[in-house]
């Protein structure tokens, strides 16, 4: 259970803790998970449970009766001003004199400071008024008589009236503007927003910029991957949905639709998980039945609810491996692990990181790293400005605090990966035992882990959830998709078996104690929280496909069926490579990646799913082989994906002899 990294390896799934599956008895087989962005298509599954898509361009339909209500008032006021520019000087003046009792000394006063446009008296104090229904009504003939040329107002307790002036234009309290909101339902306007292949605020930040509005106007209920295509809310506050219609002409790799308004804006965990269609190419199996029964299991008994490779990183360096360093307190080992070089990375960065290797300059540094490397930029940037290296810690400190949390979150997913899978082998993956943790509230524990990831013991409403440790009299009224595990931290319970013992046994290895989560530093003081061992995806659907083009989609986007665009011609049960299908939904805190390697038994780390792709080269020149084993040269889907991954692909192998199972099922579209 070593958790040291060597300086000249990638993460694996290993080196986290990934190892072990639900049903290894059904044997793998090997597909390429994302050969192409399309492959990997994210539909975000809303608060109501329902699928998020993209099938209208329409503009929303306003309320009739606040429409109508709206355009009344208009008219009324429009009414008002015209009877009183019909009105003649000597009616208002009678008017005004009638609210304020036939005041002939006040009139007079009045009268002159008009004559003189405030010259002669620049105000006229009003006699005090003790009734409210009063004091209103002179407001109201005073507006509604003299606008722009009198103005009521209260100074020091006493009303009195004055000359308009230019700063009172500025000044909007207590005038009654018109709600252009009301007719819509809601000052925010809730949109579709479809992307594929592009970083979620990306996307928000563009649709910004070209609306000319902050970037904070928009909000989400939480980010989508980069490399797939992807649908989901966003919320805009007092955004038209006439403005954002005609951003459809000039948006790349994307689009919004579906509009509505609605009176609040999502927040950071307003959904229920995503719905998600993925396609593995490069299919080489044993049989078709090989396959449903994979998917069958999956559908039937879960996956390993592990942290995905996402939380770890792909480089020599993880995620993890700062976390332990910040978790230890060694401020100047969290800095080198951040800025040293590693394997995986492209030629300017480790240009960037070579140099400050070997200089220590953090000038220069700084401006070889990309801005968007914002840990690295940070830290370098700081050092700059001090002149030194000598405060580490209040360079990790200028690090944007949620990337901080980032690295002792992946510490503590490592810590439970490698529990999850000592559990397993020690007590298997069937049913509880005594000592193992379950929780009362399960929606709670859900909630938790769909807005903390592991940050604490509770969730916004705060709800806290509470583990108890099961007994010999409770144990059979649980099955094992209620089982948790502690993330390490001061305010949670350990089981009351082996393991609780071997998270010790771990922890004490890094040099660490997960008795003694405390620290001065308040963020990496870790509260701990708790999450299922085996989670059960939901709609699980799947469709085994043949095809003969490698250059062709295997399934459609919202936006293509938008366009009324079909299948290509050769996709369907004949065909000399082999695909598989599935559609499954998942809760925000599990991790599809982990579903597909229950159901491949294969590596999911950006490592080992390189080491499945070859040459064009390579595969053109296997010309000379059979043509049934002939590996055809995989397509990109644009310009990205060739930039991204380079000719770097691996051929498609045809599966001989595969005949359809009964199990198989059709993916709904």
């Amino acid at each position: 259970m070593a958790s040291e990294m060597s300086p000249d390896t990638v993460v694996s799934e290993t080196l986290v803790g990934i190892t072990t599956f639900v049903d290894p008895s059904i044997p793998g087989f090997s597909a390429i998970i994302k050969q192409r962005y399309s492959d990997f298509i994210v539909n975000e599954v809303d608060q109501d449970n329902q699928v998020v898509h993209l099938t209208s361009f329409d503009l929303p339909e306003l309320d009739p009766e606040a429409l109508k209500a709206r355009d009344d008032k208009i008219q009324a006021k429009d009414d008002l001003e015209q009877a009183n520019s019909e009105m003649d000087e000597a009616a208002k003046l009678a008017e005004l004199a009638a609210v304020l009792d036939n005041d002939e000394e006040t009139m007079a006063q009045i009268k002159k400071m008009l004559d003189s446009y405030g010259n002669d008296l620049e105000f006229v104090n009003l006699k005090p008024q003790a009734d409210k229904a009063k004091r209103t009504a002179i407001h109201r003939v005073v507006k509604e008589r003299y606008n722009r040329r009198m103005v009521s107002e209260t100074s020091d307790g006493t009303m009195r009236l004055r000359m308009h002036q230019k700063k009172d234009d500025r000044d909007t309290r207590g005038k009654g503007k018109t709600d252009h909101w009301s007719v819509t339902g809601g000052e925010f306007c809730r949109f579709c927003l479809f992307k594929e292949n592009r970083e979620t605020m990306e996307a928000l930040t563009h649709i910004a910029t070209m609306l000319r509005v902050p970037n904070k106007v928009f909000s989400i209920a939480g980010t989508k991957d980069r490399r797939g295509v992807t649908t989901q809310w966003v919320t805009g506050h007092k955004v038209k949905a006439e403005r954002l219609i005609t951003l459809n002409n000039g948006l790349r790799n994307m689009c919004v639709g579906n509009f509505s308004y609605v009176k609040k804006g999502l927040k950071l965990g307003d959904l229920n998980g995503n719905r998600f269609m993925i396609t593995l190419r490069n299919v080489i199996v044993d049989s078709e039945e090989t396959l449903n029964r994979s998917m069958v299991s999956l559908r039937d008994k879960g996956f390993m609810n592990y942290f995905g490779m996402q939380r770890f990183g792909t480089g020599s360096v993880g995620t993890h491996d700062v976390g332990r360093a910040l978790l230890r307190g060694e401020w100047a080992e969290a800095v080198h692990l951040i800025l040293k070089p590693r394997l995986g990375e492209g030629p300017d960065i480790t240009k960037a990181r070579q140099h400050w290797a070997e200089h220590k300059d953090a000038a220069a540094a700084c401006k070889m790293f990309p801005r968007r490397w914002v840990a690295e930029s940070q830290i370098l940037y700081s050092f700059q400005k001090a002149g030194s290296t000598s405060a580490p810690m209040d360079a990790l400190n200028s690090i944007p605090r949620n990337l901080r949390l980032m690295y002792v979150h992946a510490y503590q997913s490592l810590v439970w990966n490698n529990m999850v899978t000592e559990r397993v082998r020690l007590y298997g993956s069937d049913k509880p035992v005594v000592g193992d943790l379950v929780v009362e509230n399960k929606a709670a524990l859900d909630k938790a882990d769909e807005e903390s990831e592991g940050a604490g013991n509770g969730n916004i409403k705060g709800e806290v959830v509470r583990a108890k440790v099961l007994t010999a009299e409770d144990v059979d009224n649980y099955s094992i998709y209620d089982v948790i595990l502690p993330l390490p931290g001061y305010d949670v319970i350990y089981p009351k078996h082996a393991i609780g013992d071997l998270y010790k046994e771990f922890m004490a290895k890094d040099g660490l104690n997960p008795h003694a989560m405390r620290r001065p530093q308040k963020e990496y003081a870790l509260v701990g929280s708790y999450r299922c061992i085996l989670s059960k995806p939901e709609n699980v659907e799947w469709e085994v496909v043949r095809y003969n083009d490698a250059e062709i989609p295997l399934t459609l986007t919202d936006q293509e069926k938008m366009q009324g665009k079909t299948k290509p011609d050769g996709v369907g049960e004949t065909g000399q490579y082999l695909a598989l299908v599935l559609n499954l939904t998942l809760k925000s805190s599990q991790y599809a990646t982990m579903a597909i390697r229950e159901v491949c038994k294969q590596d999911t780390s950006a490592a080992f799913q390189a080491s499945l792709n070859t040459t064009k080269s390579e595969a053109n020149s296997s010309a000379t082989t059979p043509a049934a084993s002939t590996p055809a040269t995989p397509a990109t889907s644009s310009e990205t994906d060739a930039k991204e991954d380079g000719a770097a692909k691996r051929g498609i192998e045809s599966v001989e002899d595969a005949t359809p199972a009964p199990e198989a099922k059709v993916v709904k579209e």
